[in-house]
């Protein structure tokens, strides 16, 4: 379902955006800077008061918050500032609020926005989701379950919608996303298909904590060993917890420069320290082990990738790639799919980061611009008005629950990984899996699975083109619900009848008009005993079924 109005904000580790989009008019990146269009994400403790962006720049750095973004990354409920710490919530909320005044002084009220998107990292959980979600929602955004997406796949969406309406620019095939910011590393690999309009399956998404602030750290550790040369060791200093703040900043302006130069005189600002003369040449350096790093995460999403793909059989069933399989596939068995890469945040523009990708992916097109530039593609793609009804996605962005006359219990999160890495190096087959022995349900009776968005709006389900809000199933101890790679669901009851379902993608579930969950019966692969009739399981009075 196209939005004919949506309203983009990209709360970044580092700076904010607004989008705004009304049906297939142009993109309109909302000015909420000072003389930029982006808000700095920073706050600063001035006595009792909380000051956010350009206000916030100018205190002294050791009284300046930033990264506030990574407190939820982190899961952490504080924020320090030397040796004071503060509520993380608050300043979040603070942040938040500061970019819903600005947009509406620049003409575009949040209130008025037919949708509202949020950004966030691929790698966030359920619960890192809502706790964002109930913190816009505090700062007066108008958000639902439905307002979050990944910020990998908005770019790529983003991408993806510019070149396909492009005279001659139509893109079909594999996509990679490497997203690096301040805060995260967010990988996403989708398939790109269509005629008249793009048709975007996410096949990966995942993502690391490791971005530009990892690197500012390491750039502030060279400098500090070049200080020592010269005979100022940090920790000898009476204030070393100002000294860092003002590294950092250093480290950052550091960064920024080397994107066009290929040495910055760092100048640190309030400290009697000697000028040093940093390269480009060490800022690779530096970023080097990270980009290994990096690259071991593009692997595991290319990966992952594949184990959504379904192969057909012989006898007309179809079976996916085992993990052994995918460990004995080769890199280039890996890379050779990817036709496109795009890159977008803002270490995108440091050159090192084409370079490497251009390197890895030599058959591959790389881009580093959409319609806007990399740090503005997240935001142009959560404004996106019509591409999000067409967006499959690669696992739930929604709840499993499993309901009792007296209780229910969340039987998947959503946003849980399928398996945990160290499954895909050591097991032959991976899956989500839930047991109700150890768990806390009745042995007995009946249980009803629904669906429900992680703000607790109830998601329809469509079996086989019969639609329903819930699916009863027999309570007991052989009772187990699993999750394939390749949209596979396997239910098996309390009596240990297996049933399996599929859905071709995991939708978006869109704001006011939640998307069906649309499902299929299909026979059992070998090894997950027979398929019950469900039909016949909503009689709570039915006998058992008969052996065969």
């Amino acid at each position: 379902m196209a939005a004919e109005h949506a309203t983009g904000i990209d709360f970044g580790t580092s700076t904010s955006l607004v989008a705004d989009q009304v049906g297939r008019l142009p993109l309109e990146i909302v000015p909420i800077g000072h003389s930029t269009t982006w808000l700095p994400s920073v706050a600063a403790v001035f006595g009792d008061t909380l000051l956010v962006g350009e206000e916030a720049e100018d205190q002294p750095a050791n009284r300046i918050i930033r990264s506030a973004k990574r407190a939820i990354t982190e899961n952490r409920k504080t924020l320090r500032i030397g040796n004071v710490e503060v509520n993380a919530d608050k300043v979040i909320v603070a942040l938040l609020r500061e970019i819903a005044r600005r947009a509406e002084a620049a003409g575009q009220p949040l209130s008025d926005a037919g949708e509202v998107r949020l950004g966030c990292p691929a790698m966030w959980t359920g619960d890192q989701r809502e706790r964002l979600l109930k913190l816009a929602a505090e700062a007066g955004f108008p958000v639902t379950g439905a307002s979050l997406i990944d910020e990998p796949i908005a770019a790529g969406v983003a991408w993806a919608t510019h070149r396909f309406y492009q005279p001659g620019k139509r893109p079909h095939g594999k996509l990679l996303v490497f997203d690096m910011g301040g805060g995260t590393l967010d990988i996403a690999v989708l398939d790109i298909a269509g005629r008249d309009q793009p048709e975007i399956s996410v096949l990966s998404a995942l993502g690391s904590a490791e971005a530009g602030d990892t690197l500012d750290r390491a750039i502030v550790g060279q400098l500090a060993l070049m200080l020592a040369k010269r005979g100022i060791v940090i920790g000898d200093l009476p204030n070393p917890h100002l000294v860092e703040a003002l590294l950092l900043n250093a480290a950052r302006e550091a960064k920024i420069r080397l994107t066009s130069a290929e040495s910055h005189r760092v100048l640190t600002r309030g400290l009697d320290f000697p000028e040093l003369i940093y390269t480009r040449e060490q800022l690779v350096e530096a970023f080097r082990p990270q980009l290994d790093r990096a690259e071991a995460h593009i692997f595991a999403a290319l990966r992952s990738a594949k184990m959504t793909e379904t192969i057909p059989l012989p006898d007309g069933g179809t079976r996916t790639h085992s993990p052994e399989e995918l460990r004995r596939l080769g890199p280039d068995g890996l890379i050779n799919e990817i036709r496109y890469v795009v890159l977008v945040g803002g270490m995108s523009r440091i050159p090192y980061v084409g370079r490497r990708l251009g390197a890895l992916f030599p058959k591959a097109e790389v881009f580093d611009t959409t319609s806007v530039a990399p740090e503005e593609a997240i935001v142009a793609g959560l404004a996106n008005t019509t591409e999000y009804g067409r967006l499959n996605l690669h696992r739930p962005g929604f709840d499993f629950i499993l309901e009792w006359d007296s209780g229910q219990e969340v039987i998947y999160r959503a946003h849980t990984p399928l398996y945990d890495p160290w499954q895909a190096f050591s097991m032959s087959t991976v899956y989500y899996d839930w047991r109700a022995a150890g768990s806390g349900c009745p042995r007995q009776g009946v249980g009803r699975l629904r669906v429900r968005s992680i703000t607790g709006e109830t998601v329809k389900i469509r079996i086989n083109d019969e639609p329903r809000d819930h699916l009863k199933i027999r309570l007991g101890e052989p009772a187990a619900f699993r999750l394939y790679c390749d949209g596979r669901i396997v239910i098996t009851d309390g009596r240990g009848e297996t049933g399996s379902l599929r859905v071709d993608r995991w939708p978006v579930i869109h704001s006011g008009n939640f998307a069906e969950l649309v499902l299929k019966r299909v026979a059992p692969s070998q090894g997950h005993g027979r398929e019950p009739d469900w039909g016949y399981l909503q009689k709570e009075w039915a006998p058992p079924l008969p052996k065969r």
